[in-house]
């Protein structure tokens, strides 16, 4: 029976992290999610040596399973403050090595074997008691994620549900385990072994299940990208007309110029307003598409990114603790605009504010390292392409140069 579920576990968690290697996800949870399935893909390969080693050893994985509480502590973490100090990290580790320390030295000791259904028990009772209190502090604090980074609801709902279900089974296994320890002295470590093993499944499988998901969406943005890439230079025209007309230049623009300048020298600057595409196809909803948007605005607004030479997409997902195919969605299939396109505008709506002030009398090139480009070559492009005129021509035409 063990065996069985053993080998069907190191075959579930083998094509979870396949899945995994293929979305390549930069997002913390996801990494921690990741980093379980090495772990209990590592356990059920040692048990499975353990089992057909023979001898007292047989259970030495056992210990093991008290480490399963502190991952789900440290995934729920991720979506609310990704900032761990590592020494706490080890911490949260310790119970497992000891119990299973205690156990190595239990059975290499013939004078100590008396102890080992005493052992036994309390190893069983403190993993369930471990699985039950990690899995209320996910219930309790799970919910904070939900305006946090890295917001998934799938993942909250999942989470919730395989908490909720470990606490039902813990508390059901000890009661039935103390109650077998006080008429008999033992435990029968086979049956809570099957327990925890079963457990593990179902964990690994909550874990494919969010891979799966993640995995569809990721193909789904990978389709947008490659439609967006398509299209890309229609979507990239604009008419010349539109380059310093007030009907263009109007209420829609984003102020994300520098706090000094007046109002009157912000009106040339290039409204950055789109319009959403439908969102049907896409595996996000409109609550997340609002989440992850008012989370890129204060990035873009409040923190401005784009001003940053290095930054691309993978980088901006991990500053907003998203998924890259989770951006990816949001830029393609919300705003209707691909990563550069958005970018570009904000950089050029700053360059429009520092060449209308232009109090330091900066160079074009000064301009465009300013504003966020890598090059004059390159500002001077996206400028003209946004703009429909060249820089020069933009402050000949606004009457600053």
């Amino acid at each position: 029976m063990i065996e069985l579920v053993l080998i069907g576990l190191l075959v579930l968690t083998a094509a979870t992290l396949y899945i995994a290697s293929q979305i390549k996800s930069v997002l913390l949870f996801d990494r921690i999610c990741n980093a379980f399935l090495v772990f209990t893909s590592l356990q059920a390969l040692f048990a499975l040596v353990s089992i057909y080693a023979g001898g007292n050893y047989t259970f030495m994985a056992v210990p093991f399973f008290l480490a399963y509480g502190p991952f789900k502590y440290y995934a729920v973490s991720s979506r609310v403050n990704s900032l761990f100090l590592r020494k706490t990290v080890y911490v949260h580790f310790i119970p497992s090595f000891i119990f299973c320390l205690a156990y190595f030295i239990i059975n290499e000791f013939s004078l100590l074997s008396d102890y080992l259904p005493i052992y036994n028990t309390l190893l069983f009772l403190s993993v369930f008691v471990s699985m039950t209190a990690y899995s209320v502090w996910v219930l309790f604090n799970n919910s904070k994620a939900k305006y946090e980074r890295g917001n998934d609801p799938l993942a909250r709902r999942l989470l919730n549900f395989s908490s909720v279900f470990i606490i039902v089974v813990s508390a059901v296994s000890s009661v039935y385990l103390i109650k077998g320890f006080l008429y008999t002295g033992k435990v029968n470590p086979i049956i809570f072994s099957s327990i925890f093993y079963l457990l593990a499944l179902f964990l690994v499988a909550v874990v494919f299940r969010y891979k799966v998901y993640s995995f569809i969406a990721y193909i789904r943005s990978a389709n947008d990208d490659f439609n967006q890439e398509k299209n890309k230079k229609e979507e990239n025209e604009l008419p010349e007309n539109l380059s310093l007309q007030p009907e263009f230049m109007s209420n829609n623009v984003i102020d994300i110029n520098r706090g000094n300048q007046n109002s009157d020298n912000n009106n040339n600057v290039v409204s950055l307003k789109t319009s959403p595409k439908k969102y049907a196809k896409s595996a996000l909803n409109e609550g997340m598409f609002e989440v992850y948007e008012e989370k890129l605005h204060h990035f873009f607004n409040d923190e401005k990114v784009y001003l940053d030479n290095d930054i691309s997409l993978e980088v901006l997902a991990e500053k907003m603790k998203l998924s890259k195919h989770h951006l990816t969605q949001l830029f393609n299939v919300y705003i209707g605009e691909n990563f550069n396109q958005y970018i570009n505008k904000y950089r050029i709506s700053y360059s429009c504010g520092l060449l209308q002030s232009n109090e330091d009398e900066m160079t074009m090139e000064e301009v465009a390292f300013e504003s966020g480009f890598n090059s004059k070559v390159s500002f001077n492009r996206h400028f003209k392409n946004i703009m429909g005129c060249t820089p020069s021509d933009y402050t000949k035409k606004a009457g600053v140069a």
